[in-house]
Formats: C-alpha cells, sequence, structure tokens
C-alpha cells in the first residue's frame, strides 16, 4: 500500500491481543510507512491510546469512544487512574456541585452544568444530558489533539505526553509557554 499513490495511509485490522502488542505492532508499521503523507490509525481513540499513538508517527485517528461514552453518561477528564473517565451516572454525584471537568473551556463546563444536574437529566432519560457530555467529550479530545500538535511543533512532545500521563488537563497544556 505503502507504494501506491494514495493521500495518506490506513494503518488497522488486527493489531494485537492487547494494548502493549498493539503498539509493537503499529510501532513497526510507522517505521515501515514513508513521512511524506499522513497515517491514519483506525478505530482507536482511547486517551492512553491517543497519547501513545501520536508518539509512534501517527497523525490522525478516527473513534466513536467520545460520543460513545458521554450516551452512557461518562465524561472525559484528566485522570488517568480513572482511565480518563467519570462516570456521572453514577449515584454518588446526585448532589454534586462540580462542573463536568474544573476549568474546563469548552462550551458545556463554561455554561455551568453540575455534576449533579446531569446526573439527574441521565437518570430520567433525558437526551440533553447525554448530548452535553457528548459535546465536552468531543471538546476535550479536540483539545487533547491540539495541545499535542503545538508540543510536537515546539519539539516538547516528550514532556506533554508524560503532562497528561500525570494528570494535566490537556487545556493547561496548550496555554503553557514553549
Amino acid at each position: 500500500m505503502a507504494a501506491r499513490p494514495t493521500f495518506g495511509l490506513a494503518i488497522g485490522g488486527s493489531l494485537g491481543q492487547d494494548k502493549p502488542q498493539m503498539y509493537e505492532v503499529v510501532g513497526w508499521t510507522t517505521e515501515e510507512l514513508p513521512d511524506d503523507r499522513p497515517r491514519h490509525l483506525l478505530g482507536i481513540g482511547d486517551v492512553d491510546d491517543l497519547l501513545r499513538g501520536v508518539e509512534l508517527g501517527v497523525d490522525t485517528f478516527d473513534c466513536a469512544m467520545p460520543t460513545r461514552i458521554g450516551r452512557h453518561g461518562m465524561a472525559l477528564v484528566p485522570d488517568p487512574d480513572g482511565r480518563w473517565r467519570v462516570d456521572l451516572a453514577k449515584g454518588r454525584f446526585r448532589e454534586s456541585d462540580e462542573p463536568i471537568c474544573e476549568g474546563c473551556p469548552c462550551a458545556a463546563c463554561a455554561t455551568g452544568y453540575s455534576r449533579a444536574y446531569l446526573h439527574h437529566l441521565l437518570r430520567i432519560g433525558e437526551t440533553t444530558g447525554a448530548r452535553v457530555l457528548t459535546l465536552h467529550n468531543l471538546a476535550f479530545v479536540r483539545m487533547l489533539m491540539t495541545a499535542l500538535r503545538d508540543a510536537i511543533d515546539a519539539g516538547r512532545l516528550a514532556e506533554a505526553t508524560a503532562a497528561v500521563r500525570t494528570g494535566a488537563a490537556p487545556w493547561a497544556l496548550s496555554a503553557a509557554p514553549a
């Protein structure tokens, strides 16, 4: 495929049995692909996979994960120990005045929706809750990818990925001086 005159190259199919093996296969693949065309990783979108994929030379990704988890009541947050997710459908958020994600500049967080209100919407089956979480999740991923792109341009990708892996918020990375 790399010998064909295509605009970009997609990586997909069976990439292994677990994440370490997937990263190994993606690494082998990107080493063999030419640098003059974009490399796209099919169906991969978890935060840890985006970080590792960019480190391995992947340029673009596609995945339904941000919208799928939003529909099920989960928001992306800078919490690596929680797989970068918080499940607002859980009862512990019934009275939480916290925003979806403290400091997040996305339209959903800036509007001031509390975790308790979103929990309520999710529990009664009101689709607005899932829509708000989906907007937040898509903005989170967009900010993450913007921060990684900026870090590549500034020659500090390793610093940026390390910061995210320790809980730095994507919007904080973009605001950081180069």
